[in-house]
């Protein structure tokens, strides 16, 4: 490495290299923006690459623990879930929470995410925690919204069709840090009847930089696990 001690050390350089003093100056600022900017391409692809194994982890999780929670507890038809309903929500964490690897639980207070949650467009999702949320934190450091939504909602906002009321899991799959952007490291899985699907399932319609991102999960898992949407 060079360390300049004085303005001589400049005017060496300058003459051996044939260029002069702002010139030399200006090189050394372009070469150093240069490798700034490979630097942050190295680690945003290092972490989304982290992200993605993560995701395939939850996804394979959900899926699993999904079996284990209808075999034990009944079909989710009988579960008699409300759409934005805190005790519905509960309801639902209370099912899976037994086979899961909980490190921290927050119900619907502050503790188990991370603000403020932005869509896929930039624009803000979430500020801060919701009264009909069941929030918790894996042993992995990965964050858990579990929310009840509508029919309607689930459909038009995350792409999935059901028959009616069910279960959407929200997670960020590399928890307190950065982004906290879905569609980037939040995706979002639904329980339909018997089986948990990718949100985006029958459509990726807001899967776009305009839009929510909700609906990105499924995209991400048919591009073998990759972000092709920026």
């Amino acid at each position: 490495m060079i360390h300049f001690t004085a303005g001589r050390d400049f005017e060496r350089i300058s003459a051996k290299s044939g260029l002069s003093m702002p010139e030399l100056v200006l090189a050394i600022a372009i070469v150093g923006t240069i490798a700034a900017l490979l630097i942050t391409n190295i680690v945003s692809a290092i972490d989304e690459k982290k992200n993605m194994v993560a995701l395939r982890k939850i996804q394979n999780s959900l899926s699993q623990v999904t079996q284990l929670v209808v075999n034990d507890n009944m079909s989710p038809v009988y579960w008699d879930l409300k759409d934005y309903d805190y005790n519905s929500a509960a309801k639902a964490y209370k099912y899976y929470k037994p086979y899961f690897q909980v490190l921290r639980e927050c119900s619907n207070q502050a503790g188990c995410w991370k603000y403020p949650t932005t869509y896929l467009s930039g624009k803000v999702y979430l500020t801060s925690t919701e009264p009909y949320q069941y929030m918790f934190t894996l042993t992995d450091g990965m964050n858990v919204l579990v929310n009840v939504f509508s029919q309607a909602v689930i459909e038009d906002e995350f792409g999935v069709k059901v028959d009616g009321t069910s279960v959407v899991f929200i997670v960020d799959v590399n928890g307190d840090r950065r982004p906290n952007r879905v569609g980037s490291d939040i995706f979002a899985f639904v329980l339909r009847d018997e089986t948990i699907v990718p949100a985006g399932e029958d459509s990726t319609y807001n899967c776009n930089t305009a839009g929510l991102g909700l609906a990105c999960t499924a995209r991400v898992m048919r591009d073998n696990y990759s972000i092709s949407y920026y």
